[in-house]
């Protein structure tokens, strides 16, 4: 197993990542930089039956533009409470709407152990974990398939 922070660290920088280090710096940066991930994941391939399952999407496109630029998969993750009012909105979620750092899902893990919470809560919680756990994994496969299709990492190979 290689540590992808170590890469990163030792061999890999890009202005966008505004000096950090972290997977929801990288992730962007790379996703900007590489026409191969752009073209594969701009198609609804994943959690696709002749694509790439999940057990938390349907024909996702984890490639999306605005002014340009990819957008951060982190902002694409679906709204945890669709039908809540503003009030109880506030109470289920930390500072927005969706589950999408680190911190979010460990509000989010810490209010399911909390037995109190209605069945619907739980479910939409359990949804928003599922899908935030998904991506922080596959993030590191679209990291991986970009640098090795990079036109300079492949020199020499066939």
């Amino acid at each position: 197993m290689v540590d992808m922070l170590v890469l990163v660290k030792d061999f890999y920088y890009h202005p966008d990542m505004k000096g950090k280090n972290s997977l929801k710096f990288v992730l962007p940066a790379v996703l900007n930089s590489s026409s191969f991930i752009q073209n594969k994941y701009a198609q609804p391939i994943y959690g696709n039956k002749l694509g790439i399952p999940s057990a938390n999407f349907k024909h996702f496109k984890w490639v999306q533009y605005e002014n340009g630029q990819v957008i951060d998969p982190y902002k694409l993750l679906p709204k945890l409470f669709v039908d809540v009012s503003a009030e109880n909105e506030k109470i289920l979620c930390s500072d927005d709407d969706t589950l999408n750092n680190g911190g979010a899902a460990l509000i989010a893990y810490r209010k399911l152990q909390y037995e109190g919470m209605g069945n619907y809560e739980r479910k939409q919680l359990k949804a928003g974990l599922l899908q935030y756990c998904e991506l922080d994994t596959f993030a590191m496969v679209m990291l991986f398939e970009a640098w090795k299709n990079w036109p300079e990492c492949n020199v020499g190979s066939s």
